[in-house]
């Protein structure tokens, strides 16, 4: 019986050894295997790398890449799979990313009491960023903290950093992505805090902006109307 053909549950120990040995040195420069678990189907083990998912066969050398589908119901397990590691993680990070040191690189704005908080990862081109602003526009008491993520253009970061480095902050982004009137240059001298919040975003896995965070650690991918953000932040329990 081949050393990786064991029942499923835990990862034996010889077993863990024997999928790294097989697989080292084949997954790509620098890719760095964070967990081997066994699947509870097809004599497979799920190999997580970063954001990756992948599987290898109890032979140790078969490799399988894509979505494993349950099809007595439909069901796409590696999605599931994806989406409740991307929650534990998320959870995880919660403390990290409401943190007084995560925050001082963000933007915060204020209306009414501000006692509903969320977070909102923003591409300063992002055209659903822009809608996002004018979501909020139509909300009272919230408070928003605004991360400038550069991903989409050379001059994102441009912006990013004119924006960072005026005076008004929050009025030099909203007159940008409300009002199309563009932030002055900024200072030679002016530290702009996007390396810090790129590497926050790399350690959520953030790949997309708008990126929304609530303060029960949960996420929403992508834009979403002002009544739809209304209703979700009625249903976050810290």
């Amino acid at each position: 019986m081949p050393v990786l053909a064991q029942s499923a549950g835990p990862v034996p120990a010889a077993a863990d050894a024997a999928i790294r040995k097989a697989l080292d040195g084949k997954l790509g420069q620098g890719v760095k295997i964070d967990a081997i678990t066994r699947t509870p189907y097809a004599d497979l083990y799920e190999v997580r790398a970063g954001a990756d998912i992948l599987y290898i066969d109890d032979s140790g050398r078969y490799v399988f890449q894509g979505s494993v589908i349950d099809l007595t119901n439909g069901r796409n397990l590696s999605r599931e799979r994806s989406e409740a590691l991307q929650a534990e993680a998320d959870r995880a990070m919660r403390t990290v990313l409401w943190s007084q040191d995560s925050l001082k690189h963000a933007l915060k704005m204020t209306k009414g009491n501000g006692k509903r908080q969320m977070i909102v990862f923003e591409d300063p081109y992002c055209g659903f960023c822009k809608r996002m602003r004018e979501s909020f526009e139509q909300m009272n008491d919230i408070t928003v903290y605004t991360f400038l993520l550069p991903i989409l253009s050379e001059d994102s970061g441009v912006k990013s950093r004119n924006v960072w480095c005026s005076a008004n902050r929050q009025k030099a982004y909203d007159d940008w992505m409300l009002r199309g009137v563009a932030p002055a240059a900024a200072r030679k001298d002016c530290d702009d805090s996007i390396a810090e919040t790129q590497a926050l975003a790399r350690r959520l896995r953030i790949n997309g902006t708008p990126a929304i965070f609530f303060t029960d650690g949960t996420r929403q991918p992508g834009f979403m109307p002002a009544d739809a953000l209304e209703k979700r932040l009625s249903s976050v329990k810290n």
